[in-house]
């Protein structure tokens, strides 16, 4: 029998492009730097490839923003997940669509299924919803998520999907796992 994944990270490839394109830059498009998916395309993915693979019971952290926020949640209702509860990442940095307001964070939404694994009895309580760690790279996650989830969890078998940076402990699937190098 296949060994599963009981705690699962998706930073989804959500249908985005970049705003608007600068003119110190002629030569940028609005594509981002990565194949992107219809959020049916990529539940469709993960209902194949991962879901499929994980454990009995499990957790599932997801990142997704603003615009997304509400279509992953029914997303995963229908898939019988259950929100833990939704980190937010103060990017300390982000874009002002349309001359508004800056979108300056991101959301980790902590699902489980079918209940709760219990956490390392040493983290209990040790971390808050909302963390602070300053954007790099477009795309590239925070250090600090990967290292709360791995003492969340240290001794079970994780997967990061949609994968673009090689982690210790962590399995990955995508198709840029090492698109950024770790410093």
């Amino acid at each position: 029998m296949k060994q599963r994944f009981q705690i699962i990270v998706i930073d989804l490839p959500w249908k985005k492009k970049k705003g608007g394109v600068r003119r110190i830059r002629p030569n940028q498009t609005r594509e981002l730097n990565y194949s992107t998916l219809s959020t049916e395309e990529i539940f469709r993915l993960l209902d194949k490839e991962i879901f499929v693979n994980a454990g009995n019971p499990h957790c599932v952290f997801m990142w997704t923003i603003e615009q997304y926020l509400l279509e992953c949640e029914g997303y995963m209702k229908e898939r019988n997940y259950k929100r833990h509860c939704r980190f937010i990442w103060d990017k300390t940095n982000g874009v002002a669509p349309a001359f508004t307001v800056r979108f300056s964070h991101e959301y980790l939404i902590w699902y489980y299924k079918p209940h709760l694994l219990p956490v390392a009895k040493e983290t209990r309580g040790s971390f808050r919803t909302v963390f602070t760690q300053k954007a790099r790279e477009h795309s590239r996650k925070p250090d600090f998520a990967y290292e709360m989830i791995q003492r969340l969890y240290p001794e079970l078998r994780k997967i990061d999907v949609f994968s673009r940076e090689k982690r210790d402990l962590w399995e990955q699937f995508g198709d840029e796992p090492n698109y950024f190098i770790r410093e």
